[in-house]
C-alpha cells in the first residue's frame, strides 16, 4: 500500500488515482502487486521521457481540475492494484483514449505510448516493429520501476487473431523478440538502444494498459475476461464547464462569452454526437468572432443550434 494510505484505505477515498487529469502530489509505493502478477523483469531501466505533447492536445491546461465519475476513479484504481488492462467502451467523444493521457499525466507516468490499431493490424507490428526495434506494445513491458501508459486504441477494428494473440503477452508480462536480439531500439527513441536478457523482454512493473472499443463488435472473452471493464458516459454538465474552463480560461483575453457555454449546454441536452468536439469548436469559433456570424436571429443559442446541424450527418 502507498506510504500515505491511511486515508486512501477509507470507502470512497481508496487508492492512487483521483481522477482529475492533473499532476498531483508523489503518492508514495505503488501497493505490491497480487503474487501472480509480479513478473520480475530486470535490470531496472531507467525513468521513460517525461514530456507528452500530445497530452496538452487531449487535456488542455492543467490549471484545473477536471471532474471524474466515482465509477471511473474506482475501477481505474481496481486494474492499478490488479495489474490488469483497462478495457474501456462508451459512444464516440466520450473521453475514451483521453482517459490513458489523464492517468498518466496525473501519476506522473510519462509519455503514453499510443498504437491505433486498424483492420490491417498484426501483434507483431505492436511488439517488434522492424529488426532491432520495440514497437509501443513492446516498449510498454521493458522492465522500469514504475509502469508505462500504454494506450490500444479501438482494439476490435482488428481481425479477431490480434485481440487473442495479445492475451499471451498480457499472461507473460512480456515476450522474446524473434531474432534473439540483445540490445534494441524502442518506440521512445529510435536512435537509442536498450539491453535484454537473453533476448527476452519483460516488464518489472506491468504496465498500465488502456484498452478502448469502438462497439462495432464484440472482443473475444479470453480477453475480456482478464480486464477491469469500464464504460465512459456521455459528459454531464459539470464535466463540460471544466473542460470549457481548462481549454479556454474564463479569465484569459478573448476567453469566450459565459453565454455561449450556457447556449451550448442548452443545445447538447437533447441531441446525440461527440459533445466534447462540438463544444471546443464552439467555443474556438465563438473567440473569433465567426460563431455569431452564423446566427440567424443574433443569439448565441441560434448560432449553437446553426453549429450543430452544421457539423451532424446530413439526413438522407
Amino acid at each position: 500500500m502507498p506510504a500515505n494510505s491511511e486515508s486512501s484505505q477509507s470507502p470512497g477515498n481508496w487508492g492512487i488515482y483521483r481522477g482529475t487529469g492533473r499532476p498531483g502530489p508523489d503518492p508514495g509505493p505503488w501497493p505490491e502487486p497480487p503474487g501472480w502478477r509480479g513478473f520480475g523483469g530486470g535490470p531496472v531501466l531507467p525513468p521513460p521521457p517525461s514530456e507528452d505533447p500530445y497530452a496538452s492536445v487531449t487535456l488542455g491546461d492543467t490549471a484545473g481540475p477536471l471532474p471524474a465519475s466515482p465509477a471511473e476513479v474506482a475501477r481505474v484504481n481496481a486494474a492499478l492494484y490488479l495489474r490488469r488492462p483497462l478495457l474501456v467502451t462508451g459512444p464516440p467523444g466520450t473521453g475514451k483514449s483521453t482517459l490513458a493521457h489523464r492517468i498518466s499525466r496525473e501519476l506522473g507516468l510519462g509519455r503514453v505510448l499510443r498504437w491505433p490499431v486498424t483492420s490491417v493490424s498484426t501483434l507483431r507490428e505492436g511488439l517488434y516493429v522492424h529488426q532491432g526495434r520495440l514497437g509501443p506494445v513492446g516498449t510498454a513491458f521493458l522492465p522500469h520501476r514504475l509502469p508505462r501508459v500504454l494506450l490500444i486504441d479501438q482494439l476490435d477494428l482488428a481481425e479477431i487473431a490480434l485481440p487473442e494473440d495479445l492475451c499471451t503477452v498480457l499472461a507473460a508480462g512480456g515476450f522474446t523478440v524473434p531474432d534473439g536480439a540483445e540490445r534494441v531500439a524502442t518506440d521512445d527513441d529510435p536512435a537509442a538502444a536498450v539491453p535484454l536478457r537473453g533476448g527476452e523482454v519483460r516488464c518489472h512493473a506491468f504496465p498500465v494498459v488502456v484498452i478502448t472499443g469502438t462497439g462495432t463488435r464484440d472482443l473475444p472473452f479470453a480477453l475480456v475476461r482478464r480486464c477491469v471493464r469500464l464504460r465512459m458516459e456521455r459528459p454531464g454538465p459539470e464535466t463540460l464547464r471544466a473542460i470549457a474552463a481548462s481549454r479556454f480560461p474564463p479569465d484569459a483575453p478573448g476567453s469566450p462569452a459565459p453565454d455561449v457555454v450556457t447556449a451550448f449546454l442548452a443545445r447538447a441536452a437533447d441531441t446525440d454526437g461527440p459533445v466534447v468536439e462540438r463544444l471546443l469548436d464552439a467555443l474556438h469559433l465563438s473567440t473569433t468572432g465567426v460563431l455569431q456570424s452564423l446566427a440567424d436571429s443574433g443569439t448565441w443559442q441560434s448560432a449553437v443550434d446553426t453549429l450543430w446541424a452544421w457539423t451532424s450527418p446530413e439526413e438522407p
